[in-house]
């Protein structure tokens, strides 16, 4: 049986639950990778996250099932500011500790060492701690 990739994680606590979910549906999947990131974090971006496996054929509907599941997680948080849900967790460049950091790492070599992330709205442009969250639903149960 053939198996592809449908989405990727960088922690295995949001991997197992949509995994939980996919089988819930009937979706022939599983993991790969999970051990590795698991036992050796510093490693989960070398070799490219947890994978989502999905059987071939039915690859179709899980993709309807993760757009849906997307949605309703994207729907469920916004900017404090201005209210819109385009808003993403990401690696801010604004931040000092960043800037620091990333010179830092280059003069050092190749130690990691963690950057700041923060939620930013891609609407107002602005960065905060914490989105506000629309309802308590869990996105990972059935409705």
């Amino acid at each position: 049986m053939d198996f592809v990739i449908l989405e990727t994680f960088d922690n295995y606590i949001e991997a197992n639950l949509m995994l939980g979910r996919f089988e819930e549906a009937g979706i022939n999947c599983w993991l790969k990778d999970e051990q590795t990131a698991t036992i050796n974090p510093v490693l989960t971006n070398a070799i490219g996250g947890i994978k989502l496996m999905v059987a071939k054929y039915e690859i179709n509907e899980a993709t309807e099932i993760l757009n849906t599941l997307k949605e309703i997680k994207r729907k469920s948080f916004a900017c404090p500011y201005c209210g819109s849900h385009n808003i993403e967790y990401i690696t801010s460049n604004r931040k000092t500790a960043n800037l620091v950091t990333s010179l830092l790492t280059w003069m050092l070599g190749n130690y990691a060492i963690g950057l700041k992330q923060v939620w930013h709205c891609f609407n107002c442009n602005e960065e905060f701690k914490e989105p506000v969250q629309l309802n308590n639903e869990d996105f990972y149960t059935e409705e």
